[in-house]
């Protein structure tokens, strides 16, 4: 009896809330076909005594059609509820449009970006987000004690020991200590700096870096060369064959001589405007020897833009802190 019990109980529990025909008929098949405890129940009748067998037997075949009765009258109770349904659809109603998600700006950014890069040959590689003082600094000639650190309010993590990287550029580093000229890359990504947010400035954006180096020599880039990627780089994002570069004198550690790269477009924010996008140079040479490559043997340049900000420019938009705020009303315009 505790058997039958334990089935009708699980059988009646399964009914409750039942909403789907289909469910409806696989729970019916669990309960009352012939892999079913029920049926498993009724045919373990045998080996009992002749009392057993009549009186087990007439309570088990009471339940099963006790169940077949109650899966009958949910049966009809939802097929009577869908043709009910179905009496109330209008068919000639026009059909509601479904919202499809799609990339967010900043991801089509870094694809047009990467793209862009891939045609003229440079490979993309990513890196960690956290990183040590050697490669987030010191490699890059930014000393303990260099004041341009100070430019860079940076997140420290516990210890002193790392930190959250204030560039892409650590990459930059990473990828010269495991390979040998000539190379060509792009390294986009997240940053961090500690700095407070408002309309033009965030705590954590992105930023697309490139580096390119080869032995001295005949082939080795320029400053020359340099000018040519951006601009056909710039030409290509902003869809602009007009647009022009200008190179101004600039400091940055890691190159000499560093310059600040403007352009000047006729679409946009960039009509008739001299903008600064980007900063960029010859590597160092002590970022060179810094990664083992011998002092004065290489040549080349590097370059980084922040990703957002090309975005902005691209599309007329005031507020830095709008890719990151979560309002659908901004992001389904892209």
């Amino acid at each position: 009896m505790d058997e039958l019990d334990r089935i009708k109980e699980l059988a009646l529990k399964d009914l409750e809330n039942l909403r789907d025909l289909s469910v409806l008929e696989a729970k019916r098949i669990q309960h009352l076909g012939r892999s079913s405890a029920l049926s498993q129940f009724l045919r373990s009748l045998k080996d009992r005594t002749e009392d057993e067998r009549r009186a087990f037997g007439q309570i088990a075949n009471r339940l099963r059609a006790e169940l077949e009765e109650r899966y009958t009258a949910s049966r009809d109770a939802l097929m009577d509820s869908a043709e009910e349904m179905a009496s109330r659809l209008d068919v000639t109603a026009p059909g509601r449009q479904v919202r499809r998600g799609h990339l967010h700006p900043l991801t089509r950014a870094s694809e047009d970006i990467n793209a862009i890069f891939a045609a003229m040959g440079f490979r993309i590689v990513e890196g960690p987000e956290v990183e040590t003082d050697f490669t987030n600094f010191v490699a890059l000639n930014f000393p303990p004690d260099h004041p341009a650190r100070s430019m860079q309010d940076t997140f420290w993590l516990k210890g002193m020991e790392q930190l959250m990287r204030t560039h892409t550029s650590p990459m930059q580093i990473r990828f010269m200590q495991a390979h040998q000229p000539p190379l060509r890359i792009v390294v986009p990504g997240r940053v961090y700096r500690n700095e407070a947010t408002d309309a033009t400035h965030e705590f954590q954006f992105h930023q697309v870096e490139g580096l390119m180096v080869a032995r001295k020599g005949e082939h080795a880039p320029s400053l020359a060369n340099l000018k040519g990627v951006m601009e056909y780089f710039f030409r290509r994002y902003f869809d602009d064959p007009e647009l022009h570069v200008r190179f101004n004198a600039s400091y940055f550690p890691f190159v000499e001589p560093g310059v600040e790269v403007y352009i000047k477009g006729t679409k946009g924010k960039l009509a008739g405007r001299w903008l600064e996008v980007a900063g960029a140079g010859m590597v160092h040479q002590n970022v060179f020897e810094n990664v083992g490559y011998a002092r004065g043997e290489m040549q080349g340049f590097a370059f980084g833009a922040c990703a957002e900000r090309l975005v902005m420019l691209k599309h007329s938009i005031d507020d830095i802190r709008l890719f990151h705020g979560g309002d659908l009303r901004f992001i389904s315009q892209f």
